[in-house]
């Protein structure tokens, strides 16, 4: 299990108020280290907020200051260090619980529960703390490569956030992108059910993509999505290979647009056999570059007509458009390939045509010592009226 840092930020709090532990609240929670001293000394010649106008107005500025911020950031561990335990807040610190478990290499998360129960502004707080928990402060740069489909307020601002629309778009951002990833998919359940076919095409093509994202150079890809409330309105191999389950519990009206249940994967969602819940949700901030805007509508394409020809080694392969149904192939570029001179597992010549530099196909290109292949030298020779000598 994951550690739960927000539970015990409120609990170290607690014990401090209660003297558990030799320190000082209001200088602990103080967000300079200049007010932190002067409540110290005003400790020290037995002012406290009880009696002194000044430690009154330092320890409620200085709380303020450091809630407001934490709010902006959504650090749940800082909020609740100032307001300490109740069954509220202890529900509110399992927040930190399942960005841990969302953060692990190649975790897939589904999101999931009715209309108007805020799954998109959830999702994309998800995002937001992620952004934030692989932010490297001392380069002060971005640790995290986001692809989503999702409009969000800022998305043309944020350089390491990539929009695209359709299952090409996110593969080749995967195939070319190092490091640690996630990818966040808004409306998949409606871009599943609106192919003719939901069992045998679409299934291969969402297959071999989820596939794909667990072949990451560098780190790993997290893959969230978001789909409908009913469970048959979610692909099988959507609900099977989900690690979690997110369920959120309801609407505004309801009292529940704060809450969500977590389950570990499909078959205990299925036996509501919750893992843990989360209360006390934060909105994204209205200055956040991750707010959704209330009008937008996401869209996903499953835009790949084969495949198992174009993904490979569980990758997008670099001429994938060849493929298509409607790719009209160039004949100056039919004239230009030659047999791919890789090698097999099996020890046998490979003989794929090819038009790359290498003489190399996608496939044996890791077998390119990186000089260029001479049959195309040739060529250039004969088609500039030289002599071939060979």
């Amino acid at each position: 299990m994951s550690g739960n840092g927000g539970y015990d930020a409120a609990d170290l709090a607690d014990k401090i108020r209660e003297g558990e532990v030799n320190a000082n609240i209001g200088a602990v929670l103080a967000d300079t280290k200049t007010a932190g001293n002067i409540m110290l000394a005003c400790e020290r010649a037995d002012l406290d907020a009880d009696t002194s106008p000044l430690m009154t107005m330092l320890d409620r500025t200085e709380e303020t200051d450091m809630l407001r911020g934490a709010r902006k950031r959504g650090h749940v561990p800082s909020m609740n260090a100032a307001t300490g335990l109740s069954d509220r807040r202890t529900d509110a610190t399992g927040y930190d619980r399942l960005i841990n478990e969302i953060k692990k290499p190649a975790s897939q998360t589904l999101i999931k529960g009715p209309k108007g129960s805020g799954k998109t502004t959830k999702a994309s707080d998800i995002i937001r703390e992620l952004d934030r928990e692989y932010w490297n402060e001392e380069a002060d740069e971005p640790g995290l490569s986001i692809f989503t489909n999702v409009k969000f307020r800022g998305v043309d601002d944020l350089d390491h956030v990539t929009f695209g629309e359709t299952v090409s778009e996110m593969l080749v951002w995967n195939r070319d992108t190092k490091g640690e990833k996630v990818a966040l998919l808004d409306e998949i359940s409606t871009t599943l059910n609106s192919h003719a076919n939901p069992g045998g095409d679409v299934r291969r093509t969402v297959s071999r993509f989820i596939n794909a994202l667990r072949k990451g150079e560098g780190g790993s890809t997290r893959l969230i999505l978001i789909g409908h409330e009913h469970d048959t309105d979610v692909a099988a191999i959507l609900r099977n290979q989900s690690d979690l389950v997110i369920r959120a519990d309801g609407k505004v009206d309801d009292g529940l647009i704060d809450c969500v249940t977590v389950f570990d994967g499909w078959n205990d969602y299925l036996k509501e056999s919750h893992w843990f819940r989360v209360r006390g949700l934060l909105d994204v901030p209205s200055e956040s570059p991750y707010r959704v805007p209330t009008n937008y509508f996401a869209h996903f394409e499953l835009d790949l007509d084969a495949p198992e020809k174009q993904i490979q080694r569980g990758r997008l392969i670099e001429k994938w458009e060849r493929y298509q149904s409607d790719y009209q192939r160039d004949e100056e570029a039919d004239d230009r390939r030659v047999s791919c001179r890789g090698i097999k597992d099996d020890g046998k010549d490979c003989n794929a045509l090819t038009d790359h530099e290498s003489g190399f196909c996608p496939y044996h290109r890791e077998q390119w010592d990186g000089d260029g292949d001479p049959r195309f030298d040739d060529r250039d020779r004969d088609a500039d009226g030289g002599t071939n000598d060979q």
